[in-house]
C-alpha cells in the first residue's frame, strides 16, 4: 500500500497524505489524530525521494522550490500556533479530512480539463526563462493555505500546490507535479519537527509505510516523465471521491 501510494502521489504531485491518513483509519483503525501525525512523518521520506528524483531530472530547483515553500511553511507555523489554543475533537477532524478529500478529487477532475497543454509546450519549457513572477503574489495565499492543511489534516499540501503552481503561474503540469513534491517535502521537515514534538506518531508503521513509500516515489517520478496524467488523474481523482463518501458515512 505504502508502495502505491507512494508511486501515485508524486505522479499527481501531491505528498500522499490522503492516501496514507486514509490506509491508517481505514485498515489499521487509528484514531484520526494519530494518523494525521504519522502521516506527516512518512510524507517526510516519501517526497524526499521523490524531490532528489526531480532534481536529477532538472524539473525542479532548489532555489524556486525553497522561495515558494517558506509561505507553504509560514501556513504550517500559524497552524501549530492556532492549534495549540484551539482543541478539534477526531469527528470533526475526521469530516474535515473527509471535505478535503473530496475537493482534492473533484479539483483533480477540473485541473486535467483546465491545463491540458500540447506536447510541443511542454517540451519547449525552461524554468530558467519562465516568468512566473508576474503572478507570484496571487499564488502566495495559496501556498500558506497549503502549509496550514499539512499540519492540520497530516496531508503533503500538494494538492494546493500543484494547481496552484499550474493554474496561477503557468507552469505545465509536469512541471508542477515536481515543483509541488519540493515544496511538500520542505514543509514536512517543518511539521515532522512539530509533530514529534507535540504529536503522537506510530513510528513502527510509519517507518513500515515509509520503505514502501520511498521506492515507490522514486518509480513514480521516473515513470511520471512519459506518463500521459489525463487518465491516471481520473483515477485517482476517483479514489479520493470514493474515500471521502466513505469517511463521510
Amino acid at each position: 500500500m505504502g508502495l502505491l501510494s507512494g508511486a501515485i502521489s508524486v505522479i499527481a504531485g501531491i505528498g500522499g497524505g490522503v492516501f496514507f491518513v486514509s490506509i491508517m483509519t481505514l485498515v489499521f483503525l487509528f484514531p484520526i489524530n494519530v494518523a494525521v501525525d504519522t502521516s506527516t512523518f512518512i510524507i517526510l521520506f516519501s517526497s524526499l525521494a521523490g524531490f532528489i528524483t526531480y532534481l536529477r531530472q532538472k524539473r525542479t530547483k532548489i532555489r524556486l522550490s525553497l522561495m515558494f515553500g517558506v509561505f507553504s511553511i509560514l501556513g504550517s507555523i500559524l497552524a501549530s500556533i492556532l492549534f495549540s489554543f484551539v482543541h478539534v475533537d477526531n469527528y470533526l477532524l475526521k469530516m474535515i479530512f473527509a471535505g478535503t478529500l473530496l475537493i482534492a478529487g473533484i479539483n483533480m477532475i477540473y485541473k486535467t480539463f483546465k491545463t491540458k497543454k500540447k506536447e510541443e509546450e511542454i517540451n519547449a519549457f525552461s524554468l530558467e526563462t519562465h516568468d512566473y513572477k508576474s503572478n507570484f503574489k496571487k499564488s502566495i495565499p495559496y501556498f500558506i493555505l497549503a502549509g496550514f492543511a499539512a499540519n492540520f489534516l497530516g496531508i503533503g499540501g500538494g494538492v494546493i500546490n500543484s494547481p496552484s503552481l499550474n493554474i496561477v503561474l503557468q507552469f505545465p503540469i509536469h512541471y508542477s507535479t515536481a515543483i509541488s513534491t519540493s515544496i511538500v517535502f520542505f514543509t514536512a521537515i517543518y511539521n515532522t519537527i512539530i509533530k514529534s514534538i507535540t504529536g503522537q506518531i506510530n513510528i513502527v508503521i510509519g517507518i513500515i509505510i515509509s520503505i514502501g513509500s520511498i521506492l515507490g516515489s522514486i518509480i513514480g517520478a521516473k515513470i511520471s516523465k512519459r506518463m500521459p496524467k489525463f487518465y491516471l488523474q481520473h483515477f485517482v481523482a476517483i479514489v479520493l471521491i470514493s474515500l471521502a463518501i466513505y469517511m463521510f458515512f
